[in-house]
């Protein structure tokens, strides 16, 4: 009366010692392997950990970086820092089989102390919008959450079509996005706030320069001279002020300064679609008043 019960056992185990490695190639071209479903992940910034939840994985976070403030829920994970300061005894007592990191903003020093304790890391680093739907299906692989991951990778997606097919046809708007005004920086084409402003039928006027985020000087500024200066309004509307007396600069002369209201473009993550629908938005108003000085 026990066989059909042992033999099920045996199945399972057999099936068990047969099971194949879980394995994804991250961002920066590594492959990341791990034995089973990752069932403790610590995420080093706060783009990372709404990645995992947004996959499915929220109820295996262990530990998550400082200004984690996305899902609500993730506030109450013990924290293990930032980029600038890890707290490496903290993330080893949580017993991570995985460590989710984001290498735009994660040092190089940090990354090279997480190697030394042999715990998988995976590499978050989109540059385009259909990026992040990559991320999310390789977190929810690494996890064992695929149905929800490509759940959320098809919205994405899906989101990010509407938006273009409401705005990529719409007259071209050369666009100066200010990340920070002293040092005065900016984002060039490799960087995903670039790919949100093509997809609402801008152009980003210094999108050839390198690094990611390079500094310039006001001058370029006024020599490129843009229809639209824009800037995240965390900076407040003093971020612009300084543009607003140069009559010769097409942006000011047409009251195409625009401080966004969304810090969602910041984070490769799902989110940053909202911010990308409020940038079409406000380059759709920069664009009727340019037509409006033009009459």
């Amino acid at each position: 009366m026990f066989r059909p019960a042992l033999f099920t056992l045996a199945t399972v185990v057999s099936f068990a010692a047969r099971a194949e490695p879980i394995s994804v190639v991250d961002d920066a071209g590594r492959t990341v392997t791990l034995a089973a479903p990752a069932r403790r992940i610590v995420s080093l910034a706060p783009s990372t950990t709404e990645l995992i939840y947004a996959a499915g994985a929220g109820a295996y976070v262990a530990g998550t970086s400082s200004y984690t403030d996305y899902p609500p829920e993730a506030k109450a994970v013990p924290q293990v820092g930032d980029a600038a300061m890890i707290n490496m005894e903290r993330i080893v007592s949580l017993k991570p089989d995985l460590i989710v990191v984001w290498s735009h903003v994660d040092s190089a020093a940090v990354l090279e102390k997480l190697k030394v304790f042999g715990i998988p890391v995976y590499y978050s680093e989109p540059r385009k919008i259909v990026d992040i739907a990559k991320s999310l299906t390789d977190l929810g692989t690494l996890a064992g959450t695929n149905e929800a991951a490509a759940r959320a990778a098809n919205d994405l997606r899906e989101r990010r079509e509407k938006l273009h097919a409401r705005y990529a046809g719409r007259p071209p708007i050369r666009v100066f996005y200010q990340v920070w005004e002293r040092p005065l920086m900016t984002v060039n084409g490799q960087q995903m706030i670039s790919d949100a402003i093509a997809l609402c039928g801008g152009v980003n006027i210094f999108g050839d320069l390198a690094p990611t985020v390079p500094t310039v000087n006001r001058e370029a500024v006024v020599a490129a001279n843009p229809d639209v200066i824009v800037t995240f309004n965390g900076e407040g509307e003093d971020g612009l002020a300084g543009w607003k007396s140069l009559t010769t600069l097409n942006a000011a002369t047409w009251g195409n300064l625009v401080p966004l209201s969304t810090p969602t473009l910041g984070r490769p993550s799902p989110r940053f679609l909202d911010g990308a629908e409020n940038l079409c938005v406000e380059l759709d108003r920069a664009r009727e008043r340019r037509g409006a000085a033009a009459k």
